[in-house]
């Protein structure tokens, strides 16, 4: 079958799709199994090489997706954005993303990820405002038609939105964050106990040994074989799932310290602090979760902000021991959430996660 064939040109433009829709690597179309796979469903194709798949079909699919994204944004009078700069473990490079949200003609929310632009060199405010800048331009989004750019609350993404002449506010979920990290920081016998906490979690996540023996034991007691959660300095709902799992395996963990070293141990008065301390996280974690839906609203997140405030202000025997903490984190949410009911309701709408 001919490269011109028009089932072979369907074909191929299918295999572009699949890389780009499910996130495969371009090596994929050399992959043993997938030719296989082809040769069964049509023996005559001849498969693209990768170099074809990345010079010649990615980028008619961008324009292909590019194409119709911004027939649907043509004739939209005001559009939001949300930004972030983010980059991963697996890969060094800076990335601006940029997504975009609007109300379409049947008043239905519709959003749709524009770009993730590699971001090098310094972070400065004027790198952001003119990286904005540029990314508009591509989209022939006039600033005219920008409702609000949501973003983080960093100080070159704040300066970066002003410098560009763009409205901006700050994101509820990292707004959450700040609060959370304040107040985890702010009484030493708490952050002793997670600290130690990281210790045990580390253990198992980098002994190869460990784990199984743990497992074993976990299967033997009749809990189910799980793996410790490990917590990441920018999530702080990462601190919490770590707290979370290690409370539920606090007694498989007890028989392994019996027959096993760890590099340190929680106390009885350390295991009773987690687990008030996962209770007044609670209600931080479920409203983290809720403002980063894709389908937030600034009307669930007002009314639980205010529950939240309650929350925190009552006083209850079980404060023992984390006064300080939970004292530290009524006061960061009246002081970051001050203007909640001052500003429109779409300023504390989520940044979506890129």
């Amino acid at each position: 079958m001919s490269g011109d064939n028009p089932r072979a040109l369907k074909i191929t433009e299918g295999i572009a799709y699949f890389i780009a829709l499910d996130d495969q690597p371009l090596s994929a179309v050399e992959n043993i199994g997938f030719r296989h796979l082809l040769g069964i469903l049509e023996p005559r194709y001849e498969i693209p090489s990768r170099h074809h798949i990345t010079t010649a079909m990615l980028p008619k699919v961008f324009h292909d997706v590019k194409k119709q994204v911004s027939g649907l944004l043509r004739d939209v009078s005001a559009v939001s954005f949300t930004t972030d700069i983010w980059s991963s473990s697996v890969c060094p490079m800076s990335l601006l993303s940029l997504t975009v949200q609007w109300i379409d003609d049947n008043f239905s929310l519709r959003h749709a990820t524009l770009q993730a632009k590699p971001f090098r060199g310094s972070h400065t405010s004027k790198a952001i405002a003119d990286a904005f800048d540029g990314m508009l331009q591509t989209w022939c989004i006039p600033k005219t038609s920008v409702h609000v750019v949501l973003r983080d609350n960093a100080r070159n993404m704040i300066k970066g939105m002003n410098d560009a002449g763009l409205p901006s506010l700050p994101c509820a979920a990292h707004t959450l964050q700040l609060v959370v990290h304040e107040g985890l920081l702010s009484q030493r016998s708490v952050a002793d106990a997670l600290a130690i906490g990281r210790k045990i979690v580390g253990h198992f996540k980098h002994s190869p040994l460990a784990y199984p023996c743990l497992e074993d034991i976990q299967l033997e007691i009749g809990q189910p074989a799980k793996r410790l959660q490990q917590d990441v300095q920018t999530r702080w709902n990462s601190t919490f799932y770590m707290i979370q799992s290690l409370i539920e395996q606090k007694r498989a963990l007890g028989v392994f310290v019996s027959e096993h070293e760890l590099p340190d141990n929680l106390t009885a008065h350390q295991w009773a602090l987690l687990e008030k301390v996962v209770t007044v996280l609670g209600p931080f974690e479920e409203l983290t979760r809720k403002v980063s839906s894709s389908e937030a609203m600034a009307a669930d997140v007002i009314p639980a902000v205010t529950v939240l405030q309650r929350f925190l202000s009552r006083e209850t025997d079980d404060d023992h021991g984390i006064k300080t903490m939970k004292g530290t984190l009524a006061a960061a949410v009246r002081r970051r959430f001050s203007d909640v009911e001052e500003q429109p309701l779409y300023s504390i709408a989520t940044l979506l996660d890129p």
